[in-house]
């Protein structure tokens, strides 16, 4: 019993060289968006107020 991924499950795309790791960052607009969408959902402000803290 094995829970492991084959070595060529994880190799990624040899024609180009890039495993199929984890996504890009978003850009900080994108993210930002994302953000507030996410503190909506949850039921915060979704612009609150900077802290110096």
């Amino acid at each position: 019993m094995s829970h492991h991924k084959s070595n060529k499950a994880v190799e990624g795309d040899p024609d180009t060289g890039h495993g199929g790791g984890l996504p890009r960052r978003p850009d900080e607009d994108e993210l930002e968006e994302r953000t507030e969408l996410d503190r909506e959902e949850v039921g915060l402000d979704p612009e609150p107020e900077d802290d110096d803290a």
